[in-house]
């Protein structure tokens, strides 16, 4: 079982030392990116849902928001 609590560095050499394991984690940078538009909406993600179960599904999605031409 993971429990994630701030601790000063002391506390954390005394368990490291006394055998708890050591695990750093670091937000992704994506959570300081500025976002545009609506949020997506229960909708949206069955449509997607839906859409993904479907032949050919990846290639079209990417047709519909043009990036074929990037590469």
């Amino acid at each position: 079982m993971a429990v994630a609590k701030q601790a000063e560095p002391k506390i954390v050499d005394l368990l490291v030392s006394s055998g708890v394991r050591l695990s750093v984690w670091h937000p992704p940078a994506e959570l300081a990116e500025a976002h545009d538009g609506q949020p997506i909406s229960y909708d949206d993600l069955l449509e997607f849902h839906y859409a993904i179960q479907q032949q050919g599904w990846f290639e079209r999605l990417v047709s519909s928001v043009g990036l074929e031409d990037q590469a």
